[in-house]
């Protein structure tokens, strides 16, 4: 049995993100809002250290999200102000899924 290539565009899988953020209030509600509105649920979020001036690191692990819709969201949440450095970005194979395919 052959299977088909998808375009990269319509990659269905969990994301790993790591953004470096201003430590003030409501900034993981900016970028949880623009990741919802993208259609991009979060399993999971750890933020690390207090920072007065300066940026923390922020870890979020996601549910099977799109690759366009990540993408549009990466970029639209690189323009906020309160991120200080580019998203980084692993994509997380589902061990089960991959087996049943």
């Amino acid at each position: 049995m052959m299977r088909q290539i998808k375009p990269m565009d319509e990659l269905v899988i969990n994301y790993y993100f790591r953004f470096s953020a201003v430590d003030q209030p409501g900034v993981l509600s900016k970028i949880s809002g623009i990741l919802g509105n993208h259609d991009i649920s979060i399993a999971s979020v750890i933020q690390k250290g207090r920072q007065v001036k300066g940026s923390v690191p922020v870890v979020m692990m996601t549910h099977e999200a799109r690759e366009r819709d990540v993408r549009l969201a990466l970029a639209e949440i690189g323009d906020l102000q309160v991120v200080t450095a580019p998203t980084r970005l692993i994509r997380v194979e589902n061990r089960e899924a991959v087996d049943e395919g």
